[in-house]
Protein backbone atom coordinates (compact mmCIF):
# COMPACT_ATOMS: atom_id res chain seq x y z
CA UNK A 1 0.00 0.00 0.00
CA UNK A 2 2.77 2.40 0.83
CA UNK A 3 5.18 1.38 -1.87
CA UNK A 4 2.02 2.33 -4.27
CA UNK A 5 1.13 5.88 -2.73
CA UNK A 6 4.74 6.31 -3.26
CA UNK A 7 4.57 5.61 -6.79
CA UNK A 8 1.02 7.48 -7.62
CA UNK A 9 2.89 10.61 -5.71
CA UNK A 10 5.96 10.53 -7.77
CA UNK A 11 3.77 9.97 -11.11
CA UNK A 12 2.01 13.63 -10.02
CA UNK A 13 5.18 15.50 -9.50
CA UNK A 14 6.68 14.10 -12.70
CA UNK A 15 3.68 15.29 -14.66
CA UNK A 16 3.75 18.80 -13.22
CA UNK A 17 7.28 18.88 -13.97
CA UNK A 18 6.73 17.66 -17.29
CA UNK A 19 3.69 20.55 -17.69
CA UNK A 20 5.63 23.68 -16.54
CA UNK A 21 8.71 22.32 -19.20
CA UNK A 22 6.16 22.02 -21.68
CA UNK A 23 4.84 25.57 -20.77
CA UNK A 24 7.82 27.24 -20.80
CA UNK A 25 8.68 26.36 -24.15
CA UNK A 26 5.51 26.87 -26.03
CA UNK A 27 4.91 30.04 -24.40
CA UNK A 28 4.64 33.02 -27.20
CA UNK A 29 5.09 36.50 -26.38
CA UNK A 30 4.43 39.43 -28.70
CA UNK A 31 6.76 42.34 -29.44
CA UNK A 32 5.70 45.90 -31.11
CA UNK A 33 8.54 46.22 -33.36
CA UNK A 34 8.67 49.89 -34.33
CA UNK A 35 10.72 51.10 -37.18
CA UNK A 36 10.44 55.14 -35.54
CA UNK A 37 12.62 57.79 -33.68
CA UNK A 38 12.86 56.77 -30.10
CA UNK A 39 14.03 59.14 -27.65
CA UNK A 40 15.55 57.16 -24.25
CA UNK A 41 16.31 60.47 -21.98
CA UNK A 42 18.42 62.63 -23.55
CA UNK A 43 19.34 60.81 -26.45
CA UNK A 44 17.35 60.14 -29.66
CA UNK A 45 17.48 57.56 -31.75
CA UNK A 46 17.16 58.29 -35.24
CA UNK A 47 15.79 55.85 -38.13
CA UNK A 48 18.32 54.69 -40.36
CA UNK A 49 15.93 53.98 -43.24
CA UNK A 50 13.77 50.81 -44.29
CA UNK A 51 14.76 47.90 -42.24
CA UNK A 52 14.62 44.16 -42.42
CA UNK A 53 13.92 42.33 -39.00
CA UNK A 54 15.08 38.55 -38.90
CA UNK A 55 13.68 36.75 -35.49
CA UNK A 56 15.72 33.07 -34.67
CA UNK A 57 16.34 32.78 -38.95
CA UNK A 58 12.18 32.32 -39.25
CA UNK A 59 10.44 34.94 -38.79
CA UNK A 60 11.08 37.88 -41.39
CA UNK A 61 9.60 41.46 -40.96
CA UNK A 62 10.13 44.39 -43.96
CA UNK A 63 9.52 48.02 -42.18
CA UNK A 64 10.07 50.94 -43.94
CA UNK A 65 10.85 54.14 -42.18
CA UNK A 66 8.19 55.21 -39.19
CA UNK A 67 6.34 51.79 -39.37
CA UNK A 68 5.72 49.39 -36.79
CA UNK A 69 4.71 45.63 -37.19
CA UNK A 70 4.28 42.94 -34.83
CA UNK A 71 6.24 40.08 -34.36
CA UNK A 72 5.29 36.34 -32.24
CA UNK A 73 8.26 34.57 -30.56
CA UNK A 74 8.05 31.01 -28.70
CA UNK A 75 9.97 30.07 -25.75
CA UNK A 76 11.18 31.75 -22.96
CA UNK A 77 15.41 32.09 -23.48
CA UNK A 78 17.93 33.00 -25.95
CA UNK A 79 16.53 34.50 -29.23
CA UNK A 80 18.17 36.43 -31.88
CA UNK A 81 17.20 39.36 -33.51
CA UNK A 82 19.62 40.37 -37.22
CA UNK A 83 18.42 43.84 -38.60
CA UNK A 84 19.53 44.55 -42.05
CA UNK A 85 19.12 47.79 -43.43
CA UNK A 86 17.74 48.43 -46.83
CA UNK A 87 18.90 51.31 -49.50
CA UNK A 88 16.42 52.17 -51.85
CA UNK A 89 16.56 49.34 -53.89
CA UNK A 90 16.35 47.11 -50.86
CA UNK A 91 19.96 46.26 -50.89
CA UNK A 92 21.52 45.28 -47.87
CA UNK A 93 23.52 48.45 -46.90
CA UNK A 94 24.36 47.17 -43.21
CA UNK A 95 23.46 44.68 -40.66
CA UNK A 96 23.51 44.16 -37.11
CA UNK A 97 22.80 40.71 -35.39
CA UNK A 98 22.42 40.67 -31.33
CA UNK A 99 21.11 37.48 -29.01
CA UNK A 100 18.61 38.15 -26.54
CA UNK A 101 16.64 36.74 -23.42
CA UNK A 102 12.79 36.88 -23.21
CA UNK A 103 11.27 36.41 -19.78
CA UNK A 104 8.17 38.25 -20.27
CA UNK A 105 9.19 41.10 -17.77
CA UNK A 106 11.39 43.26 -20.02
CA UNK A 107 8.46 44.69 -22.35
CA UNK A 108 7.00 44.38 -25.44
CA UNK A 109 8.26 47.44 -27.73
CA UNK A 110 11.52 46.96 -29.34
CA UNK A 111 13.00 49.97 -31.37
CA UNK A 112 14.90 49.09 -34.15
CA UNK A 113 16.41 52.30 -34.25
CA UNK A 114 18.09 51.88 -30.34
CA UNK A 115 19.31 49.05 -31.23
CA UNK A 116 20.72 50.40 -34.46
CA UNK A 117 22.30 52.75 -32.22
CA UNK A 118 24.03 50.62 -30.00
CA UNK A 119 22.13 51.41 -27.24
CA UNK A 120 22.03 48.81 -24.08
CA UNK A 121 18.44 49.19 -23.30
CA UNK A 122 16.43 48.57 -26.86
CA UNK A 123 13.32 46.20 -25.19
CA UNK A 124 10.77 48.51 -23.48
CA UNK A 125 7.69 48.11 -21.93
CA UNK A 126 4.93 50.53 -23.57
CA UNK A 127 3.88 53.50 -22.52
CA UNK A 128 -0.15 53.35 -21.65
Amino acid sequence: MKKRLMIQIGLVIAAILVSIFLYRIGKGFQFIVENKNYSLGDVTFEVRGPVRVTFDDEIQLDLGEDEANLALLIGYGKHKIKVDVLDENGNVVSSTEKIFNVSGKEGDLLSIPALLGGSETWIFKRET
